[in-house]
């Protein structure tokens, strides 16, 4: 068997909040991600987890965290470590199978399949990380598995593949050191490296030093980097994100009366501004850029039918990222001073 070189094999993954994305095969440096899926997780409930929904099963119910404090892998955030490979002896079902069913823990469904799963088959949903931190670490453990597995197509007993994750700049160590445990024990990572993801936005950008401003779901984030180095007692926060701005321009197309009467209740839906966000339509209105009109319509296809929406109101949204309503929150202007 040829090995495949190492670009070939190797795998990105980008925690986020909202999103999660990954790819594999690096021989292209303009390659875009090819997964792109929700950082949620559904819990199936107990009676419906064996009866074919594909699910992710929760293989190990000891909390994630290291039994041995001379573990720690500071290196791992700056170099590639390199580990033994995973017992040889544990079998496509074992420890760091994702699709095993274990009856004493929660099995997990991601993706589309969780959008599309039956209401009445969902116990619950979890969102695995909130303003960058993680909530749950045993469903963090399964969404990487079934991102490994079930996306990226890679098997965990023959994983050969070297892992880069993007994490939030503000985790700590102890974090950092827990992605690492579920990474080496849960995916088989036979090699893996953890960086910032400020560090990282500038090193893509062909540079080692400027301020990165990563406007995400629940925050905003100014950081500095200076010669490579985060520079964490200079970064500054603000919750105004990205869901401030799908709130601010469901709030504007509630209030145009034309978007309203297009709807059976006459109330916008959560997804339909969600969906006409992220479409690339709404955008942040550079100076000196022609104010658009409000009489003029943006056509949208939305759940197979077709919407007409203000322009004005595309074009109004963002300003909220830079104009914020709350007299408390910070304008990024102010933000990137303060960094």
């Amino acid at each position: 068997m040829v090995a495949m070189h190492r670009e070939e094999s190797f795998v990105i993954i980008e925690l986020g909040s909202y999103m999660t994305k990954a790819m594999q095969d690096v021989t292209d440096v303009n390659k875009l991600p090819t997964v792109s899926i929700r950082s949620r997780a559904g819990i199936i409930k107990h009676e419906e987890a064996t009866e074919g929904i594909p699910a992710v099963s929760n293989d190990n119910q000891t909390p994630v965290e290291l039994k041995d404090a001379s573990t720690s892998i500071d290196s791992a955030t700056r170099e590639l470590v390199e580990v033994p490979q995973a017992d040889e002896s544990k079998t496509e079902t074992g420890l760091t199978s994702d699709s095993e069913q274990d009856s004493n823990g929660p099995n997990y469904v991601f993706g589309s399949a969780l959008e599309d799963a039956d209401a009445n088959t969902i116990d619950s949903t979890v969102e695995i990380m909130t303003n960058g931190f993680v909530n749950d670490w045993d469903a963090l453990s399964a969404f990487l598995r079934h991102i490994v597995t079930k996306e990226l197509g890679i098997r965990i007993s023959d994983n050969t593949s070297a892992f880069l994750f993007s994490i939030p700049v503000q985790w700590p160590k102890s974090d950092m050191e827990n992605l690492a445990q579920i990474a080496f024990e849960d995916i088989n990572a036979p090699t893996i490296m953890i960086m910032e993801q400020p560090l990282l936005a500038a090193y893509g950008n062909g540079g080692v030093t400027g301020i990165v401003i990563d406007m995400g779901h629940d925050t905003t984030t100014v950081t500095p980097v200076v010669d490579s180095a985060v520079q964490n007692s200079s970064i500054a926060q603000t919750a105004v994100s990205g869901a401030a701005v799908t709130t601010r321009l469901r709030e504007l197309l509630q209030a145009d009366t034309k978007t309203r009467e297009q709807f059976d209740d006459a109330s916008v839906p959560l997804a339909f501004a969600v969906a006409l966000k992220e479409s690339g339509l709404c955008a942040i209105q550079l100076p000196g850029s022609d104010a658009a009109d409000s009489s003029e319509r943006q056509s949208f296809e939305f759940g197979g039918k077709s919407y007409t929406v203000s322009k004005d109101v595309l074009a109004r949204a963002p300003d909220i990222l830079v104009q914020p309503t709350q007299a408390s929150a910070s304008v990024l202007t102010a933000l990137v001073r303060q960094a």
